[in-house]
């Protein structure tokens, strides 16, 4: 699938450019859902914590990346 390598490549390129508080609120994004996830009391609500965190991430990144 050479597009999805693509794109990767292309997100990763895009993210080596951030200034580093760009980069901090990323990972505090991140780390805030991560946390809950390692909180969370049954696997289930772990897995649905970890899908948040992978998420917000996401959104956040994109969100960066728009900016870019």
């Amino acid at each position: 699938m050479p597009f999805a390598n693509e794109r990767i490549e292309r997100n990763y390129q895009f993210l080596e450019q951030l200034d580093p508080e760009d980069a901090a609120k990323l990972d505090g994004t991140f780390m805030n859902h991560l946390v809950a996830a390692i909180r969370a009391s049954s696997p289930s609500e772990r897995r649905q914590a970890l899908d948040k965190a992978i998420e917000a991430y996401e959104n956040a990144r994109d969100g960066v990346l728009f900016e870019i």
